[in-house]
């Protein structure tokens, strides 16, 4: 079942895709009718599944689920992920880019996780620079620190620091 993203509960777990370029408003629009109707008949070993769906900053799908309401299986993860994979496929995007987000002024910009290190030395990332994280797993996380600054984030963090005491 379909439910607003700005109704669903703060405990919800949440998967956040990156799209490997930004999308286009029609592309956008696109996702988000596709999958709310994939949404509205999600359900795990047949009991419904209330979710929601957000693309956000033209490069991110946000799909949470309220696990209060019934608990996603392994089948019903991964109709989620195919959906993704056809909605990629559909308009010829890669929804699992996983290099590093980051704003550049207000340009969601990314960087391959194998350049972070040049990225930082090159002054693209700084410890101020807001950087989306990916791997946060409940909407509460989502709304609090899925935007944060790199330097919050270890892997980005020892590459800051090293440039800073160099």
């Amino acid at each position: 079942m379909y439910q607003d993203f700005d109704k669903m509960p703060i405990q919800s777990r949440v998967w956040i895709y990156q799209a490997d370029r930004n999308l286009s408003a029609k592309e956008e629009n696109i996702t988000a009718y596709f999958l709310k109707n994939a949404i509205q008949d999600w359900a795990a070993h047949g009991a419904p599944l209330l979710a929601s769906v957000s693309v956000l900053e033209n490069r991110f799908v946000v799909i949470a689920l309220d696990e209060n309401q019934n608990v996603a299986s392994g089948c019903s993860i991964d109709a989620s992920t195919h959906w993704i994979k056809e909605l990629g496929t559909q308009l010829s995007v890669d929804f699992f880019d996983r290099s590093i987000a980051y704003l550049d002024d207000v340009e969601v910009k990314t960087v391959p996780v194998f350049k972070v290190k040049a990225a930082v030395e090159n002054a693209s990332i700084s410890a101020d620079t807001v950087v989306f994280n990916n791997n946060i797993m409940t909407l509460q996380e989502f709304r609090s620190s899925w935007k944060t600054t790199a330097d919050k984030l270890p892997f980005l963090a020892k590459h800051i620091k090293k440039i800073s005491l160099a």
